[in-house]
């Protein structure tokens, strides 16, 4: 193969030369600039400068980043070129002189090459001389396979919070705040509450309880005149610290949003945790059927969502889900789909808490705002 002279210098790149500069073209003044502060001009590509095919050998200075800025025209094609040199390269912010980098995976029948150059582009008969194609990182050994746009793998355990919860019963309320010892509209941590219970005889000091308020009936988005439950919203954690004959004192230790005289009271329920996270075996299909906020938010990791599959789905806490969707980008109808067209996964989900045939669940991932309506998958494969 014939050699090839290149510059892998950022000075060339500050002085705004094209990615891809031959040694040759560097004025002498650059060429004597370049040398004055030990930066690298030039380096030799050839059949018998590694195992045979495309490789490049590491010179002081570089990285990644600039290499794929030379070669490719893309910066950001850094992990591509670290995948097919992972063998060499065991941190890709870390690269020394001497080492020897494939500019393209390959296979036994067909070695690494560097896709590049090529005759100047014609257009009506006329020629564009100054027209220089950028080369690209081509991996011959990839596979076909769903589109995820973020990590595919998920860590094992995940922290979750999730201060609203979806029930198919109705919760039934423990008792009220009635009054505190503060004078604003809004109380916190450590505010002292006063709160009528139904029944005293089981409220002890020392114990926890939950303030909650309801939101809405969850209804189904795409079967008309479908309840599947009823939202609610945490708001604080309080102790008890006095039991009366007609008030109970607490002391609210934890607040998860604004609290307010007649937050109601119910036993204390888990607000975030530590989940075990899987994907299932078996094929599960449902739809998100509401948002913990109904703001028309941009795209907001760990946001609450309530799905329409639970326990006797087989659903538990750490189950994986997948959102997805198909159609036209250009759509003016978020729910309008295409069945024509491939699934594309938008999203992420992990199941927090599981009612039997409800869900409470936290978006890990997104790559768009998730809708109600959007389609859920637990596989994708």
């Amino acid at each position: 193969m014939t050699k090839m002279r290149i510059t892998l210098s950022v000075f060339c790149l500050i002085l705004g030369l094209a990615s891809n500069v031959l040694a040759e073209d560097l004025t002498p003044e650059v060429r004597e600039a370049m040398e004055d502060l030990g930066l690298p001009v030039e380096a030799e590509i050839g059949e018998d400068s590694a195992e045979g095919g495309d490789v490049y050998v590491v010179v002081r200075g570089d990285t990644l980043w600039d290499i794929c800025q030379v070669f490719f025209g893309d910066p950001e094609a850094w992990p591509g070129l670290w995948s097919i040199n992972n063998d060499e390269i065991t941190n890709p912010h870390y690269i020394f002189p001497g080492q020897m980098l494939r500019l393209q995976g390959g296979t036994d029948l067909r070695p690494p090459s560097l896709i590049a150059g090529g005759d100047a582009p014609t257009l009506n008969g006329s020629t564009y001389e100054e027209f220089k194609p950028s080369a690209k990182l081509f991996s011959s050994t990839s596979e076909c396979s769903v589109h995820v746009p973020f990590a595919r793998r998920l860590a094992g355990d995940v922290t979750l919070s999730a201060p609203e919860f979806i029930s198919r019963s109705k919760l039934e309320p423990l008792g009220r705040v009635d009054k505190a010892v503060p004078g604003g509209t809004f109380l916190s941590k450590n505010h002292i509450v006063y709160m009528r219970f139904s029944n005293t005889n089981d409220v002890d000091c020392g114990r926890i309880y939950s303030l909650y308020r309801t939101n809405k009936k969850v209804k189904h988005p795409h079967v008309k005149g479908a309840v599947l439950g009823h939202s609610y919203t945490v708001s604080a954690e309080v102790l008890i610290t006095d039991v009366g004959e007609e008030w109970v004192t607490g002391k609210i230790v934890q607040s998860f949003s604004e609290v307010e005289r007649g937050e109601l009271i119910t036993d204390r329920i888990p607000v975030s945790g530590t989940v075990r996270t899987g994907e299932l075996e078996e094929g599960i299909d449902g739809y998100v059927v509401s948002r913990a906020h109904d703001e028309n938010l941009l795209v907001q990791k760990n946001q609450v969502v309530f799905i329409d599959r639970g326990r006797r789905d087989g659903l538990r806490s750490g189950s994986v889900m997948w959102v997805v969707r198909r159609g036209d980008g250009l759509s003016l109808k978020p729910t309008e789909e295409d069945k024509t067209l491939p699934d594309q996964v938008v999203g992420r989900l992990v199941v927090f808490s599981a009612d039997d045939h409800v869900s409470t669940a936290v978006m890990v991932d997104q790559s768009v705002s998730v809708q109600v309506g959007d389609r859920i998958t637990s596989r994708i494969d």
